[in-house]
């Protein structure tokens, strides 16, 4: 491909802008640059970027799964991307989990930070400061709850002086070690086997085989075969089929995130799923591409986005599309639904070190979009628009947007009065789940309502493309039953006090609005 050359993508459901995010952001994955390891097609890329909540669902199921750590950022991660996709196939595997612990894709971002580089460390071999650092639980805890045997397969041991130390739940610190991106791993939560023979006594050993590949001096592919693809297949591990759609179908689930619904989960266990879920980087990239798009801001840890998922995917399958579905709490409440932890430190698309790109995609990407701007949330007063102060020293204001949001987006479209990219929303953050009230979203109002703006942005979506749209025939009404939901109860941690960390001065200064 002509990388001068653009190209105009859709939501059509043969696109899978996931793949095309790797083909056009690692070079050296397409058969050009790379004669040897390259691919030809989009489709022959296994390699998925996954987000932050959909690798932990795949920490937390049963099953043996292939990952990848590593990022467009890192010259190792690309100059090894070819090699690992082309063994993939060859291997006959077909999905290759990509994560990237940079929040935007730069290595700055990074949230394997130790907890010296926090700004509130006030301890002895203080680093420079990382705004990424306060986020470093996130990596600390994902490998000291799921990578348990991460210290066998690495460099940076605990104790090696190259470890991250972070704060738990209750404030005690904890040292993990520090992998090296990339870092390929066969992982199988209940493997009993030490391939390592490291000593160690455990009853599991959830990293089945791994290499440091970013540590790797010979030939990457004799390293991979040797290494990790000798055991796949035949003789060896088979890998578990969990995609996208899977994702979303386990996710959006009744009580599964604290919720206390009482009706059906969105999706039925055999019903198609044309929900994509993307990360940040590919939204943001997905958003400069050339094209029309539709998309979904939406989390499933939201009452209002559980209410939304499954019109939005009844509509989207009729008109066999894809809706791209990008969590705007980055960390998807990962922490706060599955392991307690309180609303402090959440990383949202307006934490500070975010906040830039959330006001440029709202002035550069969205402009004059007509949102409902949330302003209170469980009692608690929400400013209802967002000031940055950027590097010039220039002052910028943008709204709060609540969620779901769901739009149709071609970033060239204008009308009579100038640039228009987004060519209809909708936003429905007053009707829930929960069928105890007429807010209730399949009550027969609110389902009407609901199906009238999600038809409208469908409708812009195929009229920017010269097609017509396509009405659903579904019918999700229910009645409203007696009872009241049950309150999703908060933990309140029991921080300890130490003499090295002074707790911010507003620990309780959180997101609340949904983004």
């Amino acid at each position: 491909m002509n990388n001068t050359a653009k190209t105009s993508y859709s939501s059509d459901i043969h696109t899978d802008m996931n793949k095309e995010f790797v083909r056009q952001n690692f070079p050296l994955i397409r058969r050009e640059n790379n004669p040897v390891y390259g691919v030809e097609q989009t489709d022959e890329i296994a390699i998925e970027p996954v987000n932050f909540d959909m690798l932990n669902y795949l920490l937390m199921r049963q099953g043996t799964y292939l990952i990848l750590f590593g990022g467009v950022w890192s010259k190792e991660t690309q100059n090894v991307i070819a090699q690992v996709n082309f063994l993939a196939r060859k291997h006959g595997v077909e999905r290759v989990y990509l994560y990237d612990f940079s929040a935007d894709g730069t290595a700055e971002a990074n949230i394997k930070q130790d907890i010296t580089a926090h700004e509130y460390y006030i301890g002895p071999n203080k680093k420079e400061v990382n705004p990424f650092a306060i986020y470093n639980y996130l990596y600390g805890e994902m490998v000291t709850r799921h990578l348990t045997n991460l210290n066998s397969w690495v460099a940076k041991k605990t104790g090696s002086g190259s470890d991250i130390t972070y704060l738990n739940l209750y404030r005690d610190p904890v040292t993990v070690p520090n992998l090296t991106e990339p870092f390929l791993f066969l992982y199988n939560k209940d493997n009993t086997v030490d391939n390592t023979d490291s000593g160690v006594k455990a009853s599991v050993f959830p990293i089945v085989w791994a290499a440091e590949l970013g540590n790797e001096t010979g030939n990457v592919e004799e390293e991979l075969g040797e290494k990790i693809f000798c055991h796949i297949g035949e003789g060896g591990c088979a890998i578990t089929p969990y995609s996208s759609a899977d994702y979303i179908r386990e996710a959006y689930v009744k009580n599964g995130r604290g919720h206390a619904f009482k009706t059906e989960d969105a999706f039925t266990p055999d019903e198609p799923i044309h929900l994509q879920p993307i990360s940040f980087q590919v939204y943001y990239w997905l958003l400069q591409q050339e094209g029309t798009f539709l998309f979904l801001l939406a989390g499933p840890w939201c009452a209002n986005s559980q209410a939304a998922v499954a019109t939005v995917n009844d509509y989207a399958v009729a008109n066999q599309v894809r809706v791209y579905v990008m969590d705007s709490r980055l960390d998807s409440k990962h922490a706060i639904d599955f392991w307690q932890y309180p609303r402090k430190n959440e990383l949202t698309m307006t934490c500070p070190p975010m906040l830039p790109y959330f006001v440029e995609i709202w002035e550069k990407y969205l402009p004059g979009v007509s949102v409902v701007v949330a302003t209170s949330r469980r009692g608690r007063v929400i400013q209802p628009t967002i000031t940055y102060t950027d590097e010039e020293g220039t002052g910028h204001t943008v709204l709060r947007v609540g969620i779901p949001y769901c739009f149709a987006y071609n970033k060239d479209h204008c009308d009579s009065n100038g640039p228009a990219p987004v060519l209809a929303s909708f936003q429905n953050e007053a009707i829930e789940l929960i069928n105890t009230s007429s807010k209730f979203v399949y009550h027969e109002p609110a389902y009407r309502e609901l199906k009238a703006t999600t038809y409208k942005v469908f409708y812009a979506y195929q009229a920017d493309l010269g097609q017509k749209v396509t009405d659903i025939t579904i019918d999700r009404t229910a009645p409203i039953v007696e009872g009241e939901p049950v309150p999703h109860v908060e933990t309140v941690a029991y921080y300890k006090a130490h003499d090295w960390y002074q707790e911010p001065k507003d620990p309780d200064a959180v997101e609340l609005c949904g983004i």
